[in-house]
């Protein structure tokens, strides 16, 4: 069994916002920062959080789902629970001035507020 087949804990199926789906990542909304993060959400209710920066990469896994529209639960591999409420929809990155497909949270998940659809 690897470690992404590897149960969660309270793993539970729920709704899933489609449009979540994919790789995000922080970047285009931090430039000129020497770190970014990035969200990879998979179908099936799983997913990883990666904080890329000049000493590596930090990767965390997590199980989600969206128990109401526009409201995103993430748990943990250690069981610890958030949610946050995001937003789907064009952004402008202050220096490009080009909007991007983007995810914005009222928090910030995994050091940042806002992500750029990738692919």
């Amino acid at each position: 069994m690897t470690d992404e087949d590897r149960p969660m804990p309270d793993d539970r199926p729920g709704e899933r916002d489609a449009a979540l789906v994919g790789h995000w990542s922080s970047a285009p909304f931090e430039y000129g920062v020497m770190e970014c993060s990035e969200l990879e959400f998979h179908a099936d209710g799983r997913g990883s959080a990666t904080v890329a920066h000049l000493a590596g990469d930090d990767v965390a896994r997590f199980r989600w789902h969206c128990p109401r529209p526009g409201l995103l639960e993430l748990r943990d591999e250690d069981g610890a629970t958030e949610r946050r409420r995001y937003t789907l929809g064009p952004a402008v990155p202050a220096h490009t001035g080009q909007a991007l497909f983007a995810l914005t949270f009222d928090e910030s998940v995994h050091f940042a507020h806002q992500y750029a659809k990738q692919g």
